[in-house]
């Protein structure tokens, strides 16, 4: 048995790696000025990454008009969302933005019964409620529910990420993963740079800004956690992995008291977190 075709394995890489992201990201951009330019280091230097991940998966490439046109769209929104994401991950406690990203298994529900036509099963109709509680209970704070824009930022990008995995069918299929994952993260790098008008000379003075270690570590993990999670879905039963990687607020949680020492709401974050799992699992079956 190839051990590098088996969903587990891609399942345990995602969730250490997205940990392993999380936590470093965080830390080393403390110094932040610009998110579009923090957005353009990562996502570059990411998809460096992303190409010596090559040799593991298969080499394939197929292209043709229906699959650019579609591919283009899609970088387009990964665009959006991960320059909100950049921007919702800094003003938000890692724990706090893995929950709000289930919110992209709701939006994908609601689009799948007004779009595509799906079924309205009853379990799924239960799950996303569960997920929208989960995440209404995260808001919640000192006797009142708050959202600040960050919040909004990653609820946003979640709205828009379930819009291009919608279009975004079996996309991956046809490309060299890794390949595919450098191509999501490195035209959207250039489509943030002339949109807003980045200089080089700007974006190397913003890299001074960080922690190097630390980014290059973020970076290095978020390729691996691209690359995994849709490994791990391409391999293994679409239920079992996708409650599998929704361990990932929990984990953010532990990470957070273990390391930062930081105990704000973490009662409230792990009774969400097992909501959150509760709401996937009840999504897929």
């Amino acid at each position: 048995m190839n051990i590098l075709n088996t969903w587990w394995l891609w399942t345990i890489v995602y969730l250490i790696s997205a940990v392993v992201f999380a936590y470093n990201f965080k830390i080393a951009n403390k110094n932040m000025k610009d998110p579009g330019a923090l957005t353009i280091l990562l996502e570059v230097i990411t998809g460096i990454f992303s190409l010596l991940m090559i040799p593991l998966f298969d080499i394939k490439f197929k292209i043709n008009t229906s699959i650019l046109l579609t591919l283009l769209i899609v970088v387009c929104i990964y665009a959006i969302t991960d320059r909100l994401n950049t921007e919702a991950r800094y003003g938000l406690e890692t724990s706090t933005f893995s929950m709000v990203k289930r919110l992209s298994t709701v939006f994908m529900i609601i689009f799948g019964f007004l779009f595509l036509k799906e079924p309205i099963i009853p379990n799924k109709i239960l799950g996303a409620a569960i997920i929208i509680i989960g995440n209404v209970i995260l808001t919640y704070n000192k006797g009142k529910f708050e959202v600040n824009k960050y919040l909004l930022m990653a609820i946003i990008s979640q709205f828009l990420f379930a819009i291009a995995m919608v279009i975004n069918v079996d996309l991956s299929d046809h490309f060299n993963l890794a390949f595919y994952t450098w191509i999501t993260v490195t035209i959207p790098a250039l489509l943030i740079t002339i949109v807003g008008r980045h200089k080089p000379k700007d974006i190397i003075k913003e890299f001074n800004r960080y922690n190097k270690p630390r980014f290059l570590i973020a970076a290095f993990s978020w390729a691996l956690m691209l690359n995994s999670s849709i490994r791990a879905y391409q391999l293994g039963s679409i239920t079992i992995v996708a409650a599998l990687l929704s361990l990932t607020p929990i984990l953010n949680s532990l990470v957070e008291l273990i390391f930062n020492k930081d105990t704000n709401k973490i009662i409230q974050k792990i009774i969400v977190s097992i909501l959150l799992i509760l709401g996937v699992i009840l999504v897929n079956l």
